[in-house]
């Protein structure tokens, strides 16, 4: 039994480095190993050691506590500002409805009694020569109205899509 640093205790430590041991050592190191006290100390911890790494790295690793803390924190500001946006988007939404019912209010004050600002619309058919595209029992003059009418609301109805699907909250 060797006291003190074995002389091939540097070649050893090579070969755990490399996990060469004991498939590839020579039989030469491995009967020095099973008779030099240190070297089978270094063999056995070197091993237990390897264990453990191995089966530490395999267990569920826990986050640092300060990364924990920040998600927790974003979580909770995210659930304040989603609490805060709720009555403004019910607010948002009121008001639009309101606004748009003052429009349509308006709009139908002025065609009624208006001083002559929507007499364009019915001559906007004509001008665009959209009775062209009816077939000769459709072409009476309201029907042009109604032609631009419906591609009025086409138009709004695609405006309406484009911009939910352009918005961040599907």
């Amino acid at each position: 039994m060797t006291i003190g640093r074995c002389g091939r205790e540097a070649e050893l430590i090579e070969l755990l480095r490399r996990g060469h041991w004991p498939e590839a050592s020579s039989a030469e190191i491995r009967a020095h190993v099973v008779d030099c006290g240190i070297c089978t100390r270094r063999v056995l911890l070197t091993q237990a050691f390897t264990r453990e790494r191995v089966s530490a790295s395999a267990e569920a690793r826990l986050e640092s506590p300060g990364a924990l803390w920040w998600r927790a924190q974003l979580r909770r500001r995210n659930a304040a500002l989603e609490r805060i946006a709720r009555p403004m988007l019910g607010a948002q939404a009121f008001a639009v409805v309101i606004a748009l019912i003052a429009a349509a209010v308006f709009l139908a004050s002025q065609a009624r009694h208006g001083l002559g600002w929507f007499a364009w619309l019915a001559e906007v058919p004509h001008a665009l020569h959209l009775e062209a595209l009816l077939p000769a029992t459709g072409q009476t003059s309201s029907a042009g109205v109604w032609i631009l009418a419906s591609l009025l609301a086409i138009f709004v109805l695609l405006t309406g899509v484009f911009a939910y699907i352009a918005s961040d909250k599907r």
